[in-house]
């Protein structure tokens, strides 16, 4: 974990691979780089799951169904992800950040924060330990953006500004500013049904909200969530780099052949498929050994909308994913179900810190 420092002498870096499933790939097929593709399924049941920035131009787009995706670009081209290989080079990546310091953090596969606030290549210049660090993942093939500021949330909005391939700095003195002028749709957490009572309430920008009384704020989302997003837009994120994370959560989820119509059929499907996944992730063969916080269902049904049914609890069972699908089913409206999920929330030594607008 970095250390405890003063939030106005923090140097802290967001490092963004660039379309990471599609530069992979260019890389293992050099014959890829000039057309346009998608990593994902291509067919009726396909799933994109990222492009190449030649098929974004098109407006091919993550979670696009592929039957969408190649209207939009008739000439896209499909690539089968492979997630053991992706996992594999997102640790180079790793390694090479290590390089630079020892307090980065895996946000996601193709994320990572670092503390550089005690850094001394380069005179100590976040800036340009960036530069060089993204110049080094160009020599490997990968492209990167970066935001660098005092704090994860600012520097993860940043790393948005110049993408592809750039970066771009929030110094301390512009942090109030820079958040400002944000509309409320880029502050991280801020969902829908949060963004709309916001909206309704005139508020739509980072600034509105340095405006806003904290106990109006409150008062519209909760005591927690108004507190967290008042300090949040006063450039007020302490987070440390944490470079050791629990795990919050583990799920499996599959997308279907063919849409399910009948109940039955999807309890099945978990029973022979989805349960076996995750107990060999839980690692367990007793579920009492687990710990389990909570479990959850998810449905997606055949027009891409999606419901989910958790429920907390005090004695896991895989039998309440029986009672949990039951509930969901009842929303699908006579429609047929093309994905189905299953998951398991852990227990968080900060559940203090877990709050209802998740920033992460």
């Amino acid at each position: 974990m970095s250390e405890n420092t003063d939030l106005n002498t923090r140097k802290i870096a967001l490092l963004d691979l660039d379309a990471f499933f599609a530069s992979a790939e260019v890389l293992r097929d050099p014959s890829l780089r000039n057309k346009p593709f998608a990593v994902g399924g291509g067919g009726e049941r396909g799933v994109v799951a990222t492009a190449n920035y030649l098929a974004r131009q098109f407006g091919v787009r993550s979670a696009m169904s592929g039957a969408h995706a190649r209207r939009l670009c008739p000439n896209l081209h499909f690539v089968s992800p492979d997630h053991t290989y992706y996992r594999e080079l997102s640790k180079q990546v790793l390694a090479v950040l290590l390089e630079t310091t020892a307090l980065v953090e895996p946000a996601s596969i193709d994320e990572f924060y670092l503390d550089l606030t005690h850094n001394t290549q380069y005179h100590g210049s976040a800036s340009v330990t960036m530069e060089s660090i993204r110049h080094r993942l160009r020599g490997m093939g990968l492209t990167a953006s970066a935001g660098i500021s005092n704090q994860k949330m600012v520097a993860k909005i940043a790393s948005e500004e110049r993408k592809p391939d750039g970066q771009f700095v929030v110094p301390p003195n512009a942090v109030m500013d820079y958040i400002g002028q944000l509309q409320l749709t880029r502050i991280p957490g801020v969902g829908p049904k949060s963004l709309e009572r916001l909206n309704y309430a005139g508020y739509f920008t980072g600034h509105d909200i340095q405006q806003c009384d904290l106990p109006k704020l409150q008062e519209l989302l909760g005591d927690k969530s108004g507190w967290l997003l008042y300090q949040r837009c006063h450039g007020h994120d302490p987070r440390p780099v944490v470079t050791e994370r629990v795990r919050k959560s583990v799920g499996v989820e599959e997308t279907l052949p063919q849409d399910m119509h009948q109940l039955r059929q999807v309890e099945q499907f978990i029973d022979e498929v989805l349960l076996p996944q995750l107990q060999k992730r839980l690692r367990i063969t007793r579920w009492q050994q687990a710990h389990i916080k909570s479990q959850t269902v998810k449905l997606k049904f055949g027009d891409f909308q999606q419901t989910t049914v958790s429920r907390t609890l005090q004695t896991a069972s895989p039998s309440l994913f029986y009672q949990l699908v039951r509930e969901a089913w009842e929303r699908r409206n006579h429609r047929g179900v093309r994905l189905i999920g299953i998951s398991v929330a852990l227990p968080d030594p900060d559940d203090q810190l877990q709050l209802e607008l998740e920033l992460e």
